[in-house]
């Protein structure tokens, strides 16, 4: 019987160190999101507030809540003999890695894209004392566009 008892203790001691595992993939991939939304504002010029802050956090929360369902049919599973790990939820884990891999990505792209260059132009146009040097900016770009 105590044979019996400490394989039972040691199944879930390995099962929740997983979930945890899988807990703590999420918390950073919704940082890295965050992290790589804000360079992005950063290299745009875009001002930056506290609202992405709130939103990750949300966003943490929500994801929470659908581990918490897999969470669930992995207990379900326990009731079969060869369901000895919690698949559930390091699908649902692997599922939120996706998309906040997507979002990072598209971060990324935003990041890199030439709108910050389009922000610096646009200032130095507005700075024009006269309309002449307007139109040399303006020659300028036309000329990088070709």
């Amino acid at each position: 019987m105590e044979e019996y008892l400490k394989f039972i203790v040691q199944d879930i001691r390995g099962g929740v160190t997983i979930i945890f595992i899988c807990s703590m993939l999420i918390c950073i991939a919704c940082l890295m999101d965050m992290w790589t939304g804000i360079d992005a504002a950063r290299a745009n010029k875009e001002k930056i507030r506290s609202k992405p802050l709130r939103k990750t956090g949300v966003k943490i929360v929500d994801y929470f809540r659908l581990i918490i369902i897999f969470v669930l049919i992995d207990i379900l599973g326990l009731c079969f003999p060869w369901y000895n790990l919690p698949y559930g939820a390091i699908i649902g884990t692997a599922g939120v890695l996706f998309v906040e891999g997507f979002s990072v990505v598209e971060n990324l792209r935003r990041k890199r894209s030439h709108a910050a260059e389009v922000a610096d132009v646009a200032a130095k146009i507005v700075k024009c004392l006269t309309t002449e040097d307007a139109e040399k900016i303006i020659k300028m770009i036309k000329e990088e566009k070709k």
